[in-house]
């Protein structure tokens, strides 16, 4: 029970991480593009515009990470010497994934600062990132118990 609520906190952490540094990624990405100063600002307003209206971006966020992060668990298991970076890799490949889909299915990409290659790869950096909180919030009990234990 207790891994259980360890992986959805770990799942929502992640995700929530994902889609804060995402978001904030893509507005910077949408406005640089327009080749026009932008000041500060408008451009910590629009950010936090996009961060409380893409909503629906963390829902796909959370099922590829819940996908990915399943499939990771079970690689884990069979390459041990995966471990520590199986989950930040799972994360990076859950974003990759899920912005190639949107772009089969709507022939581009809704994620408008995600259509450049640097901001392709930001999003990917931004779903390694959750993967790392996903994978600390997960093993944050084991850690602890294990210190316990050689301690006593």
């Amino acid at each position: 029970m207790a891994a259980m609520i360890r992986f959805i906190l770990g799942l929502l952490g992640g995700a929530i991480t994902t889609y804060l540094i995402g978001t904030a990624a893509n507005s910077q990405f949408v406005m640089n593009a327009h080749g026009v100063p932008i000041a500060w600002g408008d451009r910590f307003n629009m950010m936090m515009f996009d961060i409380s209206n893409m909503v629906p971006y963390l829902v796909i966020i959370a099922v590829s990470f819940l996908i990915a992060f399943l499939i990771a668990a079970l690689l884990k298991k069979i390459f041990p010497n995966l471990a520590a970076i199986a989950y930040p890799i799972a994360g990076a490949a859950a974003m990759g994934t899920a912005l190639g889909l949107m772009y089969i299915v709507f022939q581009t990409i809704p994620i408008s600062g995600a259509r450049s290659t640097l901001g392709f790869l930001a999003q990917m950096i931004a779903g390694g990132l959750g993967g790392w909180v996903f994978g600390k919030i997960l093993t944050a009990n084991k850690s602890r118990i294990s210190k316990a234990k050689t301690q006593s």
